[in-house]
Parts: structure tokens; C-alpha cells; sequence
């Protein structure tokens, strides 16, 4: 009973977080396209370049600062969303609700953090020290997203949507096999929109009024 009356007098709150989270998941989306694009082009186009020699060292040069310019605006977009949106929402639940408290630390850990050597790493690429330095980016960012697992998991308990389970299995999956944790983003941000709708359409909770004394 507790629970239930925690879960509709706080109900302004868990909005507002997932309003956050939803904004932050739309700006994921659009970095991880930016990213996906960089990093393939990075495999068909320039190490077959620079293995095959076909291109001049000036235009193989060109393309590589072209990837890494890519690389790094997808990141910049990346920190928009996470730092500035998703992170903020995800610590909010963790605040109104101690259950999300691990999730919320991991994806700051991991997701924050990870994409920051990643940028790193990636301006270090020319140099051998920058593929170590994507290897303890990636095992960051593996960290947010089992973060980011735990708390659709969460969020299926609280909000009774299978669109956070399914979203929760895909990061799993996505862990191996990338494009599904993209695909787990979009509904992600599905789910956390019907969750604002349904809360905005909730009738608000009738005020308590004191009990009236019987007449002397």
C-alpha cells in the first residue's frame, strides 16, 4: 500500500525524470548514427586504403582527420545527451527511488566517462597508445549499459510496460551484437513517452481532508 501511494503522489517527479531520460535518448539515437556511420567508414574506407596504398599518404591523411572529426561530433552529441539529459534523469530516479541508485551510478560511471576516453582515444588513434585507451573505453561504456539494463528492468517493475523489458534484453544482446542497442534506444525512448503520457492523463490525487468531529 505504501508503494502504490508513493508511486501516485510522486508522480510529478518520476515525469520529470523521464522526460530527461526520453530528451537524452533521442540525442543517444541521433550520436549513435553519427558514430556507426564514422566507425564503418573507418573499416570499408580507410584501412583498406592504407593496407592497399591506393590512395596518396596526403588523401589517405584527409580522410582519417575527415573520421575523426566525424568520430568526435558524434561524441560531443553523445555527452549533450548523456551528461546533460539522460544521466540527470536517471540520478533523479535513483533520488525519488533508491532502487534505481545502482543503475543510476553505473551509467554515470560507464556511459560518461566512457565516451570521454573514447574522444580520447580516438585523437590518439594515429599512435598505438590510443587503441588501449578504446579498449578501457569500451569496457566503460559496457559498464553504463549493464547500468542501462538494470534500469529497464527497473522500470518494467514501476511502470508495468513490456516495452522496457524488450528494450532491456536488446542492450543485452546489443552488448555483442551493436545495432540492437540501437534499435534498444528507440524503444527505450517509445516506452519513456507512454509513460509520460499515461501519467499526464492520470486524474491527480483527491486532496485529504481532515475528519470532521462529531457535534458536542
Amino acid at each position: 500500500m505504501l508503494n502504490v501511494m508513493h508511486h501516485v503522489t510522486s508522480r510529478p517527479s518520476y515525469v520529470e525524470a523521464y522526460r530527461l531520460m526520453r530528451e537524452g535518448a533521442l540525442y543517444l539515437i541521433i550520436a549513435s548514427l553519427i558514430i556507426g556511420v564514422g566507425g564503418m567508414m573507418l573499416i570499408s574506407s580507410f584501412f583498406p586504403a592504407l593496407l592497399t596504398r591506393q590512395l596518396r599518404p596526403s588523401a589517405i591523411w584527409g580522410l582519417l582527420i575527415g573520421l575523426v572529426i566525424l568520430e568526435i561530433i558524434g561524441g560531443i552529441i553523445w555527452l549533450i545527451g548523456a551528461w546533460g539529459k539522460f544521466i540527470p534523469g536517471a540520478r533523479r530516479l535513483g533520488e525519488l527511488n533508491p532502487e534505481f541508485g545502482t543503475a543510476s551510478t553505473l551509467i554515470y560511471i560507464g556511459l560518461f566517462w566512457g565516451i570521454i576516453l573514447m574522444i580520447i582515444g580516438v585523437l590518439l588513434l594515429v599512435v598505438i597508445v590510443g587503441f588501449f585507451i578504446i579498449i578501457v573505453a569500451i569496457i566503460l561504456l559496457i559498464l553504463g549499459y549493464v547500468g542501462v539494463i538494470i534500469l529497464g528492468f527497473k522500470l518494467h517493475d514501476l511502470e508495468k510496460n513490456t516495452l522496457y523489458l524488450v528494450a532491456a534484453i536488446l542492450f543485452i544482446i546489443g552488448i555483442f551484437v551493436p545495432i540492437l542497442s540501437f534499435i534498444a534506444w528507440i524503444i527505450l525512448y517509445i516506452a519513456l513517452g507512454e509513460s509520460i503520457r499515461k501519467a499526464e492523463i492520470a486524474p491527480p490525487t483527491p486532496p485529504t481532508t481532515p475528519p470532521t468531529l462529531p457535534p458536542l
